[in-house]
């Protein structure tokens, strides 16, 4: 019976979650009540506080189920493999963004991150995770930069930081683009070339 409800719990929060995310991608995070969430999942308010503290804990909630693919590729380039450094990393990149184009719940979550998202008071603590998972991005992909130059395949006339620093900005803008207008482009066909405009400059010339 324990386990039964155990199962019933955790199907309970998915509920929750699945309906949060939904509504938060129609109406956006401020628009959206913890009311809203409780009548789509089918569940009362109370069962909702029963999992979540409140709806700053619900949206984080919501991140988490798909940072941790991020955290993976991540971790990845903090280890040296048979490819070359540079096509590590743009690998890496790569297949971070096909995700969102091939996974629905990706291009949701981070639909409503980008674009249906308010970053008001209520949201602070939320801003300030989204903030360090960027600097452990940055700081990351430095050190793969930085094996990169000790390799004799960065261009010596550019820091590592900086690198990092450009090819998130630009994983970022097209990501924004991307979510914000369906349809501008097509990752699969074009994500290489895209990337390419940057990695051309980065790679240590012949």
């Amino acid at each position: 019976m324990a386990r039964r409800s155990k199962a019933d719990a955790e199907q309970t929060r998915t509920a929750i979650l699945d309906a949060a995310e939904q509504l938060f991608f129609d109406h956006g995070v401020s628009c959206t009540t913890l009311a809203h969430i409780a009548a789509a999942a089918g569940v009362t308010r109370g069962a909702i506080y029963w999992h979540f503290a409140n709806k700053n804990d619900l949206f984080n909630a919501m991140l988490e189920r798909i940072r941790l693919p991020f955290r993976m590729m991540l971790s990845e380039l903090q280890q040296a493999n048979e490819q070359s450094t540079l096509a590590q990393v743009k690998d890496v990149i790569c297949r971070s963004m096909l995700l969102v184009e091939q996974e629905p719940q990706y291009y949701r979550v981070l639909t409503v991150v980008f674009h249906r998202c308010e970053y008001v008071e209520e949201l602070n603590p939320v801003v300030a995770q989204q903030k360090e998972l960027n600097q452990e991005v940055i700081a990351t992909l430095t050190l793969a930069f930085n094996r990169a130059l000790d390799n004799g395949e960065l261009n010596p006339n550019i820091r590592p930081e900086d690198a990092a620093i450009s090819l998130n900005a630009l994983f970022v803008g097209l990501l924004s683009q991307y979510l914000q207008h369906p349809g501008c482009m097509n990752l699969t066909k074009q994500v290489e070339p895209l990337l390419d405009t940057l990695f051309v400059g980065l790679k240590k010339p012949d």
